[in-house]
């Protein structure tokens, strides 16, 4: 028959086993979460350096670096795998923005989008239901969550979208001075 010590200390580490799994488990998914938002704005940063470097060869400039001058983004061997579909849909997103200022066709920012979606909204909203309301309302143009997601942030940083996590979820909020400033028919033209 077991001692009702030994019995009791395997309760005791079987209890201390299954906590620090479950506080790895939450480190994980917090890491992943940074791991995607950082992925998202490195995609969006190629993005742009894309569409800077054909906006500046469109241009003649001589004095800027071309795409043989400036090193690739650096990429970190575990994350790899993840940005092989952003290494990839860099060039779509940056001929589009090009298809679209040559054939004059300029929709509002996405920037300008999430802030004026949230402008609108009582309570705090995830980057996929501010995506999915934005791409109903937007239904020529693609919008994914990552894309929100980093407009968001960008919001965050300059103080007219505030940031509450709960858990692992991330919900954000027009500042009291963006949702109540802005007039109905200014409302109207940001979700336009």
């Amino acid at each position: 028959m077991p001692d009702s010590k030994t019995t009791n200390l395997k309760a005791q580490y079987a209890a201390k086993v299954t906590d620090d799994l479950e506080q790895n488990t939450a480190e994980q998914e917090r890491i992943r979460a940074e791991i995607d938002a950082l992925q998202a704005r490195l995609t969006s940063l190629e993005q742009d350096r894309e569409l800077l470097l054909g906006m500046s060869a469109a241009l003649g400039d001589a004095a800027s670096p071309q795409p043989a001058d400036v090193p690739g983004p650096r990429r970190v061997r575990k994350a790899e795998k993840t940005t092989a579909p952003a290494k990839k849909a860099a060039p779509k997103a940056a001929t589009s923005k090009k298809a679209a200022a040559a054939t004059g066709e300029k929709g509002p920012a996405v920037t300008d989008l999430v802030l004026g979606h949230l402008s609108l909204q009582d309570e705090p909203r995830t980057a996929a239901e501010i995506a999915k309301a934005l791409a109903d309302a937007h239904p020529g143009r693609k919008i994914s969550d990552n894309v929100v997601r980093t407009s968001a942030e960008r919001l965050v940083a300059r103080s007219k979208v505030e940031r509450a996590k709960q858990g692992a979820t991330v919900y954000y909020t027009a500042t009291a001075h963006h949702a109540s400033g802005a007039t109905p028919a200014e409302r109207e033209k940001a979700m336009a």
